[in-house]
């Protein structure tokens, strides 16, 4: 029977686990992480774990969760919050998807395995996966309302708008397939081209 653990106790090893899980994780993916990996640095019997998570899913999702918020921030910094020209900022909002995937470990390595929202999707509850990813998104989602009122951005749900802005996700997936001067141009190009389908033609008008 797992051990019971003193309040303080479980909220120390909770921290541990999630830090544990971000560096196995990284190194080894979610596939090939166990959960033995996970208790072994915190000093903790295998059966315990499960007192702080029903998964190891469970688990990435958690550390996927608690990495979102302060990249959203980023995100918002580096783009719509920037500039006032729409097109410039979905510009600069993709290019700081990409920067973010080459410079965040975490957000590598579960870009380099794309297999593992797969497995994820299929231990997790993923009605509240859903409606926790729509919560961290909705300040993009407002702002990209409040410029379709404008008749800035074209119509459609925002939250569709954003997983299409999230497409730009696939260059830097397949940045290894490619020559490093044609990545480099596809960076160049393709926001542009989403950025441009994305907004009104009457923009080009109000230049």
């Amino acid at each position: 029977m797992p051990k019971a653990f003193a309040a303080d106790e479980r909220e120390r090893i909770r921290e541990q686990l999630l830090a544990a899980g971000r560096s196995c994780f990284e190194r080894y993916g979610l596939t090939k992480t166990t959960v033995e990996d996970l208790t072994r640095p915190v000093g903790i019997a295998k059966s315990s774990f499960y007192l702080f998570f029903s998964s190891k899913e469970e688990l990435y999702a958690e550390i996927m969760f608690e990495e979102m918020p302060e990249m959203m921030r980023r995100l918002a910094e580096a783009s719509y919050e920037r500039t006032e020209d729409v097109r410039e900022a979905l510009v600069l909002l993709m290019h700081a998807i990409v920067r973010e995937i080459e410079t965040n470990p975490f957000s590598k390595a579960m870009l380099d395995r794309p297999e593992e929202f797969v497995r994820l999707a299929r231990s997790v509850d993923v009605e509240r996966l859903l409606q926790r990813g729509a919560a961290l998104f909705a300040p993009l989602a407002a702002w990209i309302e409040d410029r379709q009122r404008r008749g800035e951005i074209v119509d459609g749900d925002p939250q569709d708008l954003v997983y299409a802005l999230g497409l730009i996700k696939l260059l830097p997936l397949n940045r290894d397939r490619v020559p490093e001067p044609l990545y480099r141009r596809m960076l160049a190009l393709i926001p542009r081209i989403l950025a441009e389908g994305l907004t009104c033609p009457t923009q080009e008008a109000t230049r």
